[in-house]
């Protein structure tokens, strides 16, 4: 597959990832976590951040695991040489089970199809596999039902090849603060594991958290938590944001690689959705929703230029994003423009972007496309 990221040439759009920021997030929230293990969550290219530098850092900092969405970003992380425990967070397919042992991956398991390939593979090699058993609690996503769960263990706890190092769950409304429902849930998720404690099936690793569990719940840590979104200097709510102190780890920003001064009444981009009012300066940007810059911020946000707020505007295109220069008139060709960052004394977060396209910070940061170039720098900041 080709690498933009890895291209040697100069590129007008840039993600420069600060690695010192993401390693000061990691400390801060592993201070958090008194005795529990922490696993970093690198999935989905460590949310836009580029899964290899990022999961590099994060045992340089300390972390004890790692979680991927993907066998195939675990097997990109077994051959960059990290050797730390890689948890696949969504169950794989029977059909998988080959390249998990191969790979030394921990597999989550929500099927008996699942459980039994990996052993039937383990036991070829001569390997025993770590896997954690999932259980669904509410967010009925993934894993096996509380009322199945019992039968299942008693079918596939046995299996030869395989260790059932741990068993979790994920909380459907922790990061709205909802604790009747999260408690409700880990009530749920105790109780399962204490009939089959009682059944003599035993998981030494139990987790139930993400960044928002790491941050608020300390009664909830158990043996290990996962955060993700909290490493990458967001607070999953900013009812956090007090709490504790996070740096963005990404900054994205471009050029304005040409300007047009256009009359009033001229229509401006695909389908004409924006037309000027007046004699406006109107800049083009080389970013668009191929490269993950969504396609809902047409007529809606902002990017900053000279430190001032630039509106966006007209349909974004796959390449190219419109703004308005009227205000800022001393702006040439060949200008900063920030996406996401600081510049002067203003600021565009992930979360405003979010808010603009009514979605979440996730959502922003990881459709971020493999073209836009990533620049790893190690700088301290505020």
């Amino acid at each position: 597959m080709f690498q933009y990221a890895n291209m040697l040439v100069e590129s007008n759009t840039i993600a420069e990832i600060n690695l010192s920021a993401f390693h000061h997030n990691v400390r801060e929230v592993k201070t958090r976590l008194a005795n529990a293990m922490m696993m970093a969550v690198v999935k989905t290219n460590a949310y836009g951040h580029g899964i290899v530098p990022i999961a590099q850092q994060a045992v340089k900092a300390g972390v004890d695991r790692l979680g991927v969405t993907s066998l195939e970003e675990g097997v990109i992380l077994r051959q960059c040489g990290i050797p730390v425990p890689i948890h696949i967070l969504p169950p794989i397919t029977p059909s998988q089970a080959e390249d998990v042992v191969y790979y030394h991956l921990t597999a989550t398991i929500s099927s008996k199809a699942a459980a039994h390939a990996i052993s039937e593979v383990a036991v070829q090699h001569g390997k025993v596999m770590a896997v954690h058993l999932k259980l669904n609690t509410g967010l009925q996503r993934f894993g096996v039902e509380p009322s199945d769960v019992l039968s299942f263990c008693r079918s596939c706890y046995q299996l030869e090849g395989l260790y059932w190092e741990g068993i979790y769950t994920h909380f459907s409304n922790a990061d709205e603060g909802d604790w009747k429902t999260t408690n409700d849930q880990y009530d749920l998720f105790k109780d399962v594991v204490q009939i089959l404690k009682a059944n003599d099936f035993e998981f030494p690793i139990k987790h139930v958290g993400a960044s928002t569990i790491a941050l608020e719940r300390k009664d909830l840590h158990l043996d290990m938590v996962r955060p993700g979104i909290a490493l990458y200097g967001y607070h999953p709510d900013e009812r956090q944001v007090n709490d504790i102190h996070l740096k963005r780890v990404m900054t994205l920003k471009t050029k304005v690689i040409h300007i047009r001064s256009l009359p009033p009444q001229s229509k401006v981009g695909y389908g004409g959705e924006y037309v000027t009012k007046k004699e406006e300066r109107i800049g083009i940007l080389p970013i668009g929703h191929g490269d993950g810059f969504k396609r809902l911020l047409s007529n809606n946000g902002f990017v900053l230029v000279e430190g001032k707020k630039s509106e966006i505007i007209g349909t974004i295109s796959l390449d190219q994003t419109f703004v308005n220069l009227t205000d800022i008139p001393h702006v040439e060709e060949g200008a900063e423009a920030v996406i996401i960052g600081d510049q002067e004394n203003q600021t565009i977060t992930a979360r405003d972007i979010a808010t603009w396209i009514n979605s979440n910070i996730d959502e922003v940061l990881a459709s971020l496309m493999s073209r836009i170039k990533r620049v790893y720098v190690y700088r301290e900041k505020g």
